[in-house]
């Protein structure tokens, strides 16, 4: 794989990441790990009841990272978030309508996937952004450059406006 991305850099050292659309792999997957993070905040806590949103709350905070500047275009959004120490094909990203997942994982398992008790802040990094607007997911495209990752979209309504 390593010839594959090798192959894959554009002349600015740029690497394209494959963008998945209208997929909630990703956010399910981060559901998943806050949840089994949640639990254990539950349990060390000495279960009691009552306090399972700020559990929650927690385990989001420690775990899903909001991308702190979503940029705003003519035609629609673009962000820009470090992820140092990363190569291209530990990154995955899922994009729809209303938001964005960056997931950035150092260790995977021979399947590709990560169980939720597996993951490590170490190892594994959860990005979150949320569009202004509604985009068209389709138009989405991300790559990495300088350990760097550049992800845009378009407006939903730019594209329908570029057709009138």
């Amino acid at each position: 794989m390593a010839s594959q991305t090798a192959a894959a850099k554009s002349r600015d050292g740029s690497v394209p990441v494959p963008v998945h659309k209208e997929c909630t792999h990703l956010k399910d997957r981060a559901n998943d790990v806050v949840a089994h993070r949640a639990y254990s905040l539950y349990l060390a806590d000495g279960a009691p009841n009552g306090q399972d949103l700020q559990h929650w709350l927690q385990a989001e905070s420690e775990i899903l990272t909001p991308v702190p500047d979503v940029r705003e275009s003519a035609s629609g959004y673009t962000v820009n978030v470090p992820l140092q120490g990363f190569r291209p094909e530990q990154i995955q990203v899922d994009v729809d309508e209303n938001g964005a997942v960056i997931a950035a994982d150092k260790v995977q398992r021979g399947d590709g996937a990560q169980q939720a008790s597996e993951w490590s802040s170490e190892e594994s990094v959860f990005l979150v952004a949320n569009w202004p607007r509604s985009v068209d997911p389709s138009s989405a495209s991300a790559y990495v450059k300088s350990d760097g990752l550049t992800l845009t979209v378009r407006r939903a309504d730019s594209r329908d406006s570029a057709e009138r």
